[in-house]
């Protein structure tokens, strides 16, 4: 697969690394606390990551928003368009659906995908042929 570098390309492949960044942040990093108090104060604190709290599970639910960005990079020619435009809206119900947990890590994601979409598709240049 060859470099896309026109910006509408360039705009999807950030909307997808975007959404690889928060999910590897929701995997790895711990987001969770607990604090045991007594009292005297807190006894212990930990802390622990979403794949510790929720287990396997929540592999699935970060791909979700990894496969809605990747797709359109995927497809080509004039399906490419209406392929964004269905997995920009997907990613937003996804966005709105989960911000009480995870949502709010894709919104950055989501206004890179929003972008792609507005952004006007460059037209390919071409050498005029010597005749």
């Amino acid at each position: 697969m060859r470099y896309r570098s026109d910006p509408k390309s360039v705009r999807q492949i950030l909307a997808f690394s975007l959404t690889i960044a928060a999910s590897l942040v929701l995997l790895l990093v711990p987001v969770y606390s607990t604090a045991i108090i007594s009292n005297d104060g807190p006894d212990q604190v930990t802390a622990s990551t979403l794949l510790e709290n929720v287990g396997p599970y929540v592999f699935v639910l970060v791909l979700i928003p990894v496969a809605l960005t990747g797709l359109p990079l995927l497809v080509r020619g004039p399906a490419r368009m209406p392929a964004s435009v269905a997995t920009t809206v997907a990613l937003t119900i996804f966005t709105l659906l989960a911000s009480a947990t995870i949502g709010w890590f894709y919104v950055p994601a989501l206004a890179a995908a929003l972008a792609s979409l507005t952004t006007p598709a460059q037209k390919p240049w071409h050498q005029p042929s010597a005749s």
